[in-house]
């Protein structure tokens, strides 16, 4: 009978060390991916969308079958919800194009009117105007005292480009000030930019049509643990259109970190936020900033899921861009000096651009460092198709996915492990 008690014991010691770990599976690279086709399969991730609503009642759902506590905090906003969106050219062509939010509800958008683009005579005119700058995606400052220059010289309409190897429509994000245009501003690929600068001259005609939605946002956050220290992970989860590339790796990394967290009970609280109105001005993240983000003095390490944080590199050809089986390491990691030995550690075989944050951050790490939080680390990146309707699921891999999140994860063990 001891005989046989001793077998039941043993066998069950070795059948719990054959069960599947779920801390350690959830960094299976084919599980992300999988994390990452179910994200782009929800649709376009404008802010306010059905499709928004739809990702932080899914990622709310797998906090809570983990174990945390979940919370969304909801924000108001107008929302434009396009229809029709195109410029006809002088031969009679339809267009594709796209919107530069803010749009207004209070001006005319239909309209046609001669085009340029010459800066200096833009009275009742529609004006061609190149967005392209070292921030892709973004609207600087530079950009929108022009633009907003135009519009009070009597610009009728502005249709915008931003050349890039892609060919694509790349939107921009809003203006952290959510002040709507006075005139209707396009967005249209750089190949159809350059057949509209050969009909300069000639009429075209703008055309936004839509509808406009008093809606609600939410950021999706959960907590677990109950120590006095809290470490926080972050991540977008709104962006224009699919994402797959742009979101889609940091949502699956933000997602499987959690997972690891609840099954490896350290002694801190752990804060999982993910954060809608990334587009619009960093809307989401500035929010739970300003009133849900624990106190900087007891935040022992926050960690910011960018854009772009695993994407597959593409190489120029005659014939366009030809995806290639590595990653791009033209990405860009951020650390605070005060995490830089466990983040060199971690990261150490990993490729990418390393830059101290005192010489470089991206994304809505900046917000998290104005706000004096000393211990913080992360990666953000603007990828080939970042801001297209092309960014999908294939922008990204198992293999690259799998590598950057079980980095992420070595550095929290080894920043949160007691000295």
């Amino acid at each position: 009978m001891k005989r046989i008690f001793l077998f039941m014991g043993l066998w069950a010691t070795a059948s719990a060390f054959a069960q599947p770990n779920p801390a350690a599976s959830a960094f299976e690279g084919s599980k992300l991916f999988g994390t990452v086709t179910r994200y782009v399969s929800l649709g376009e991730h404008r802010t306010g969308t059905p499709t928004d609503f739809a990702t932080s009642e899914w990622l709310g759902k797998e906090l809570a079958a983990s174990g945390y506590t979940v919370k969304y905090y909801e924000f108001s906003l107008k929302q434009f919800f396009p229809e029709v969106v195109r410029v006809t050219d002088s031969k009679k062509r339809a267009l594709e194009a796209f919107p530069f939010w803010y749009v207004s509800d209070s001006i005319k958008l239909d309209v046609e009117g001669a085009l340029t683009a010459q800066a200096t005579s833009v009275k009742d005119k529609i004006v061609v105007v190149n967005f392209t700058s070292d921030q892709p995606g973004q609207s600087g400052q530079q950009l929108l005292e022009k633009l907003s220059g135009l519009i009070a010289a009597g610009a009728k309409a502005i249709i915008g480009y931003t050349e890039s190897e892609a060919g694509e429509i790349a939107a921009l994000n809003a203006p952290k000030a959510a002040r709507p245009w006075k005139a209707p501003i396009v967005l249209v690929s750089p190949g159809d930019a350059r057949q509209l600068l050969a009909q300069e001259g000639q009429t075209v005609k703008v055309t936004l049509k839509g509808t406009f939605k008093q809606v609600t946002a939410r950021n999706v956050y959960g907590t677990i643990g109950n120590g006095d220290q809290y470490v926080v992970v972050s991540t977008p989860i709104s962006g224009w259109f699919g994402c797959g590339g742009e979101r889609g790796p940091g949502v699956a990394t933000w997602l499987a970190l959690a997972q690891w967290a609840a099954a490896k009970k350290l002694p801190y609280t752990f804060v999982f936020t993910g954060n809608s109105g990334h587009e619009l001005g960093g809307w989401g993240a500035k929010a739970f900033l300003d009133g849900g983000a624990p106190p900087v003095d007891k935040t022992k390490l926050w960690v910011h899921l960018g854009a772009g944080i695993a994407t597959l590199a593409w190489k120029a050809t005659p014939s366009g861009l030809v995806k290639e089986d590595k990653v791009d390491a033209n990405r860009n990691f951020f650390y605070s000096s005060a995490v830089a030995t466990s983040f060199q550690d971690a990261f150490k075989d990993v490729s990418g651009n390393k830059w101290p944050t005192t010489q470089r951050a991206g994304g809505e790490l900046i917000y998290v460092i104005d706000k004096g939080y000393p211990n913080v680390a992360g990666a953000a990146y603007s990828h080939p198709y970042f801001h297209m309707k092309r960014d999908d699921a294939s922008k990204t891999s198992p293999a690259i996915l799998e590598e950057v999140a079980v980095a992420f994860r070595n550095f929290i063990e080894n920043q949160v492990r007691p000295q």
